[in-house]
């Protein structure tokens, strides 16, 4: 977990004692902006204050917690190939389901280390795919072997089943279970 010189000990103790330690990831000083739609001007949401990265056993947030009154502000779920972008190196960008959401962080190396961590916690296919490679022994399976073409099954133009598999069935030519030729 980083440290920043922005949040007092009192505070951060304050805010252990709000999210479980054992959950909080990192923290930093952020303003939250928000752009709706097609606008290209960011307005302020009015939330500023400790940002924290949290992970629970099911999910993990980003959360905003107003450092007065030690509320919870504002909450976001990082979902699945998230993609949170960083401009100008303070500031960083997610999109939402109906909005785009920016942080303007105080400190520039809390920002980066506050993106490595958020990154970190990012659900995605490829970090799956790579936590199974490592996971995975090398077990083989080999292609089926012995496999006969017994016959066809079709419709014919009036719609009904026609074909030689079919008929073989029928006329009891052909084991049931099994597929087998009698």
């Amino acid at each position: 977990m980083n440290t920043t010189a922005l949040i007092t000990t009192e505070e951060l103790k304050k805010i252990k004692d709000l999210v479980s330690p054992d959950y909080l990831i990192t923290y930093s000083v952020a303003r939250l902006y928000f752009t709706e739609d097609d606008i290209i001007d960011w307005i302020y949401s009015g939330i500023m204050g400790a940002v924290l990265a949290v992970q629970t056993e099911k999910t993990s947030y980003i959360k905003v917690v107003d450092l007065d009154t030690l509320q919870v502000k504002f909450e976001h779920e990082i979902y699945f190939d998230m993609n949170y972008k960083t401009y100008l190196g303070f500031v960083h960008v997610w999109e939402s389901h109906d909005c785009v959401f920016a942080l303007s962080f105080a400190d520039d190396d809390d920002a980066a280390k506050f993106k490595d961590n958020i990154e970190s916690l990012i659900p995605s296919k490829k970090k799956k795919k790579n936590q199974k490679k490592k996971n995975e022994k090398n077990i083989s399976v080999s292609e089926p072997t012995q496999i006969k073409h017994q016959g066809h099954v079709g419709l014919d133009k009036t719609g009904e089943f026609t074909g030689t598999l079919l008929k073989d069935l029928q006329d009891g030519k052909i084991d049931n279970k099994l597929g087998n030729k009698k």
